[in-house]
């Protein structure tokens, strides 16, 4: 079943070009644009949290005062996001064929587009008297980007991984770098303008720019030798696997009552489940674990300061969130999957000791509780130094793009190449059930160390 790591998901007498394209590296940092673009909307608008948490704010109340929508914020962009990528994923996975389709990823990444139009155009409306409206607006935007990732998620997870492994690594890496691109974009936006809609309005035309690159990008991919060795190859693979399935453990009776179709897609994940169960839930802990602090939790993690009478700059109202959470976090996950292209500890023998490494990793969540958060549950304040909390997070990154990365590598190399792209689908399945899950869970870590209040150093323009 395990084939070596750079094996490509292809026919025997398509290898030597697929090879040839892969050695120009082209393709490659194509698939890592594609997986910078990929997850942006999601990472636009939890990096944009203080844009939005100012136009959601009363301005009946001090500047230190947060309204009931300002502290949901967090939460319900991550709910709102993860359910309707979680049904659509799972639509997309059991009722429509798993396998890549141009028209879905140009539709998705149009739609994707004209939501963050609209948001920017918000950007210029006083929304003081309707916040609520606006409110339910955004979170309508974003569960509609929701469904567009998922749509555009499986496609591209399906495609990368049914090629050499070094794509879906590349993928993986790219939208870790997309987290960096969004932070990065952030910082420089609020450093070149102290007016947070100006800030605003350079960050959702950066996302606009990055969109429309991908649409580019992905015509690129598509023209290449390398897809159309994939849509070749894959075309042969489709039409040896259904009458595989169909002479498989199936009995009569079970094809004579289902249809033939759905009987051959569910056996093919029931298969490849099978296979890869170690890996799909090690991804499906990876993401609990972090959703169940980054960002709803982490995002209101205060400067580590010993008087809280310290001076209102800059770096408190507006960059250490950014810097400190934001940055470290999207940094330390790029690492991490970069790392997994060289170093792969475990190795894909020993899939059980990868998921318990990710199981491990909700050791975070007491961590964390010990670092300046404004509870008010009683909970000790003891990592009274902001550079330990910059290594937790870079620990927590770390663990995070590295297990989810070597998951998602080592997944489609334990089936046969015809499984490849379902496997791809699957593992998406359970990166979604992970964000939702821990989006979930946020609710219950933030109520855990009893977040009652705004931190006090956020100011609003």
């Amino acid at each position: 079943m395990d084939s070596p790591s750079h094996s490509p998901r292809v026919s025997t007498t398509s290898v030597p070009l697929v090879l040839a394209v892969d050695g120009h590296s082209w393709s490659y940092w194509a698939f890592v644009w594609l997986g910078l673009g990929s997850l942006l909307p999601f990472n636009f608008f939890i990096t944009a949290d203080p844009y939005f948490r100012y136009k959601l704010h009363d301005s009946k109340t001090p500047n230190s005062s947060a309204s009931r929508l300002e502290l949901s914020y967090e939460n319900a962009v991550t709910l709102s996001v993860s359910v309707p990528n979680l049904i659509a994923t799972i639509l997309v996975t059991f009722v429509c064929v798993p396998y890549i389709h141009k028209y879905r990823i140009y539709s998705s990444l149009s739609g994707i587009a004209i939501c963050l139009l609209i948001c920017f155009a918000f950007i210029f409306v006083n929304v003081n008297q309707w916040r609520e409206i606006f409110f339910i607006v955004t979170m309508g935007l974003v569960m509609i980007q929701g469904v567009l990732c998922a749509i555009l998620l499986n496609c591209f997870f399906s495609l990368a991984s049914t090629l050499p492994s070094r794509y879906i690594q590349g993928f993986v890496a790219g939208q870790a770098l997309g987290g960096v691109f969004v932070v990065l974009c952030s910082i420089a936006s609020i450093l070149f303008s102290n007016d947070i809609s100006v800030s605003a309005a350079i960050y959702f035309l950066l996302a606009l720019f990055v969109i429309a690159s991908n649409l580019l990008t992905y015509i690129y991919v598509e023209k290449s030798h390398l897809l159309q060795i994939y849509s070749s190859s894959i075309q042969e693979v489709n039409n040896e696997h259904e009458p595989l399935l169909r002479s498989s453990i199936l009995d009569d009776n079970a094809i004579d009552s289902l249809n033939i179709t759905a009987l051959a897609l569910r056996q093919r994940l029931f298969v490849a489940y099978k296979h890869t169960k170690w890996n799909f839930f090690g991804i499906f802990l990876t993401f609990v674990c972090t959703l169940s602090l980054f960002p709803a939790y982490m995002s209101k993690i205060q400067p580590a300061y010993p008087s809280i009478d310290y001076p209102h700059t800059l770096w408190t109202d507006r960059l250490y969130t950014q810097v400190m959470t934001f940055l470290l976090f999207n940094v330390g996950d790029t690492l991490g999957r970069m790392i997994s292209a060289k170093i792969q500890i475990p190795s894909i023998l020993r899939s059980r000791l990868l998921f318990f490494i990710c199981l491990l990793r909700f050791i975070f969540i007491p961590l964390f509780g010990l670092c300046h958060f404004p509870n008010t549950n009683g909970f000790p304040y003891v990592f009274k130094n902001d550079f330990i909390y910059a290594s937790i997070v870079l620990l927590f990154s770390l663990s995070h793009g590295y297990c989810n990365s070597l998951n998602m590598m080592y997944a489609p190399r334990r089936v046969h190449a015809q499984l490849s792209s379902t496997v791809g689908a699957l593992m998406l399945m359970a990166l979604t059930f992970g964000i939702f899950v821990g989006s979930l869970l946020s609710y219950g870590v933030v109520a855990l160390y009893g977040d009652a209040q705004e931190p006090d150093n956020i100011q609003f323009q």
